[in-house]
C-alpha cells in the first residue's frame, strides 16, 4: 500500500508542472497580451503599409513596449463611439504562443478619440497623452489626409506618383512631420499625349515649371504658364518631360514641400472635331468627327440643352466619328452646344436645328379587335424587350456607302413625325418612320449595304428584318409576309430582303420602314438625297 502511495506522488510531481503549463497557456490565450509573450507585432496602416516589429532591433522592441503600455493604460467601455463605427482601423497582428491575435486601433486625428478593439471583441479608450505620441509618429501618417503626397495627371490620362519627394504635413500636435523620399522608379512606359501636355494634380501646386527634352535637346525649360501647344510642334514626337512643383508653407495649409515627376510622352497634334452640317432638321442626326485622337474610348462629350443620348465614337480611317441624333421625342430646341474634349484639347461646337413643320393628326380606321390583339401597352413592352439586345448591340463595320435608297418604290402613305390617330381608340401616337403604299407581291429591298441582325415576328411589328449599316445605323422593314435573308448575311444596297405583307399592326399589305441611330428613331428623308455627311477629309 505504502509503494502504492509513493508510485502516486511521484505522478503527481511529474504532472503538475504540466498542469500548472497548460492552465497558464490557457490563461495567456485569454488575458490581454504581455509584452513577454509576444514573439513580433505587425502593424497594418490606414493605406495598406505593413510594418513588422520582432524584437531584432532596438526600434522594434521599443514600438511592441509603445503598443503594450498603450493597450495597458486604455480604460474599458461599453462600445465604439458612432462616428468611429465602420471606419477604417490600424490592425495590430500579435504573434504569441505561435498564434495570431488581432487587435484593431481607431485613430482620427484627435487623440481623445483614440480606441482599440482587442482579440475578444472589448473596446478601450486609449490614452489621450499616448495617443498624441502615436499620432505624432511616421507609422501614424495614413490618419492625415494632408501626408498623401501629391499626385499628377497628365492630359487628362496618367497619374503618375513623385519621382522625388520633399513633403511635410501637420500632425495633430501642430508639429510638421517630415514624409520625404529620394530616387524613386521613373515611369519608363511611354503614353500618348494629343496636341498640349495638361497638368493638373491632387493638391494644386504653387509654383511650377516643365522642363522638355528631345533626345540630347532641351525644347522647353520654364514655368507651366508658358508652355503652348507650339512649344512641342504639330508633329508626333517623343520626349522626356521633367515637372518640378512647389507647394509653399503658409499658415493656413496643413503641408508644404515640393516634388519631382518624371516620364516620357508620345506628344502627336491636337485633336480637333468637326460637325458634317451645321444646320438640321428637329428628328435629324448629324455626324461628329474627330482627328488626331489619341484615345477613342477617353473622348468626353456634353450638350447643352441634354439630348438624352451619349454618342459612341468609332474608327474610320484616321479619324473617329459619332453619330448624335436629335430626337423628335425631346422638346425642341432651336440650337445645341457640343463641348467634346480629348487628349487635354476641349471644343465647343453649336448645332442649329431648324423646327419640323406643323402638319395635323392623321387618322387611322385600325379596329379596335385589331388594336387589342397587336398594340396595346404589353405588346409594345414586348417588342422593346425582345428588341433590346438588338439596339444595344453594335457593328464596328462600317458597310454603308453614298446614299439610301427607298425600301420600295411606292408612294407613302404616312411619313416621318406625322401624329396618327386611332380613330376606334381615340388614341395618338407620333409616327417614327415611313409606311408605304404597297401591292401584296411588291419586294423589300435594303436601304443601303449591312448585315441582317435580326429575323423574326412580333406581335405588334409582324414579320421583321433588321439591318447594322455601321456607326449605329440599323434600318427596320415591318409587317411582311415572307424573309429570303437569314442573320448573319452581309446584303449590298437594293439586295432583296422579301415580299411586303399584312402581318402585326396593319390594315392592309403595308410596309413600315424605320431608321435609328442607336435605337433613336430618325428621319430618313435626307439620307435619300446627301447620305450621311461626314467631315473625314479636313
Amino acid at each position: 500500500m505504502k509503494k502504492k502511495l509513493i508510485a502516486v506522488l511521484i505522478l503527481i510531481a511529474i504532472f503538475i508542472p504540466t498542469y500548472f503549463a497548460i492552465a497558464y497557456y490557457v490563461s495567456a490565450q485569454n488575458a490581454p497580451v504581455a509584452e513577454r509573450t509576444i514573439e513580433k507585432l505587425t502593424l497594418s496602416t490606414l493605406d495598406g503599409k505593413k510594418y513588422v516589429f520582432d524584437k531584432k532591433s532596438d526600434e522594434s522592441k521599443d514600438m511592441i513596449s509603445f503598443f503594450v503600455d498603450m493597450n495597458d493604460g486604455a480604460k474599458q467601455v461599453s462600445e465604439l463611439p458612432d462616428q468611429l463605427k465602420g471606419s477604417k482601423y490600424y490592425e495590430g497582428v500579435y504573434r504569441c504562443f505561435n498564434k495570431n491575435r488581432v487587435y484593431k486601433y481607431y485613430f482620427n486625428g484627435n487623440p481623445n478619440e483614440a480606441y482599440y478593439v482587442d482579440a475578444r471583441n472589448k473596446t478601450y479608450s486609449i490614452d489621450p497623452a499616448i495617443a498624441m505620441e502615436f499620432l505624432s509618429m511616421n507609422y501614424a501618417e495614413s490618419t492625415y489626409s494632408s501626408s498623401i503626397e501629391p499626385e499628377l495627371t497628365v492630359s487628362n490620362m496618367k497619374v503618375l506618383e513623385p519621382y522625388n519627394m520633399d513633403w511635410k504635413y501637420k500632425a495633430c500636435n501642430g508639429k510638421f512631420i517630415n514624409s520625404s523620399y529620394s530616387g524613386k522608379k521613373e515611369d519608363s512606359a511611354e503614353f500618348p499625349v494629343s496636341g498640349s501636355l495638361q497638368l493638373s494634380f491632387t493638391n494644386q501646386p504653387d509654383y511650377i515649371t516643365v522642363k522638355i527634352l528631345h533626345g540630347d535637346k532641351v525644347v522647353f525649360d520654364d514655368i507651366y504658364e508658358n508652355l503652348t501647344s507650339a512649344t512641342i510642334g504639330e508633329t508626333t514626337k517623343t520626349y522626356k518631360i521633367e515637372v518640378n512643383a512647389k507647394w509653399y508653407e503658409t499658415s493656413d495649409k496643413e503641408y508644404h514641400g515640393e516634388a519631382k515627376y518624371v516620364f516620357s510622352a508620345n506628344v502627336s497634334a491636337p485633336a480637333s472635331f468637326y460637325l458634317g452640317e451645321d444646320t438640321i432638321e428637329h428628328g435629324e442626326f448629324v455626324a461628329l468627327s474627330g482627328k488626331n485622337i489619341v484615345d477613342i474610348n477617353a473622348i468626353t462629350f456634353k450638350s447643352e440643352p441634354e439630348i438624352n443620348y451619349t454618342p459612341k465614337f468609332y474608327q474610320v480611317g484616321d479619324y473617329a466619328v459619332a453619330l448624335i441624333p436629335i430626337s423628335i421625342a425631346n422638346d425642341y430646341s432651336p440650337s445645341y452646344v457640343f463641348t467634346i474634349s480629348s487628349g487635354g484639347v476641349t471644343e465647343e461646337l453649336t448645332l442649329t436645328v431648324t423646327e419640323r413643320a406643323k402638319k395635323g393628326a392623321i387618322s387611322y380606321d385600325a379596329s379596335a379587335e385589331l388594336v387589342n390583339r397587336t398594340r396595346t401597352a404589353a405588346t409594345l413592352d414586348a417588342f422593346a424587350n425582345a428588341m433590346k439586345r438588338v439596339v444595344e448591340k453594335n457593328e464596328n463595320t462600317l458597310y454603308f456607302k453614298d446614299t439610301f435608297a427607298e425600301p420600295v418604290p411606292r408612294s407613302i402613305r404616312i411619313g416621318f413625325g406625322r401624329t396618327r390617330t386611332i380613330t376606334s381608340t381615340g388614341t395618338s401616337y407620333v409616327h417614327t418612320g415611313v409606311d408605304y403604299v404597297v401591292t401584296s407581291k411588291d419586294q423589300v429591298c435594303a436601304t443601303n449595304a449591312g448585315k441582317v441582325v435580326y429575323v423574326g415576328e412580333q406581335i405588334v411589328s409582324g414579320k421583321l428584318v433588321v439591318i447594322d449599316h455601321g456607326l449605329g445605323i440599323k434600318s427596320w422593314y415591318m409587317h411582311m409576309s415572307d424573309i429570303s435573308v437569314k442573320v448573319g448575311d452581309v446584303v449590298e444596297k437594293g439586295a432583296v430582303l422579301g415580299v411586303v405583307g399584312n402581318t402585326g399592326f396593319t390594315t392592309t399589305y403595308n410596309l413600315h420602314y424605320e431608321l435609328t441611330v442607336h435605337g433613336v428613331s430618325v428621319n430618313p428623308y435626307s439620307l435619300w438625297d446627301d447620305g450621311v455627311k461626314m467631315q473625314i477629309g479636313q
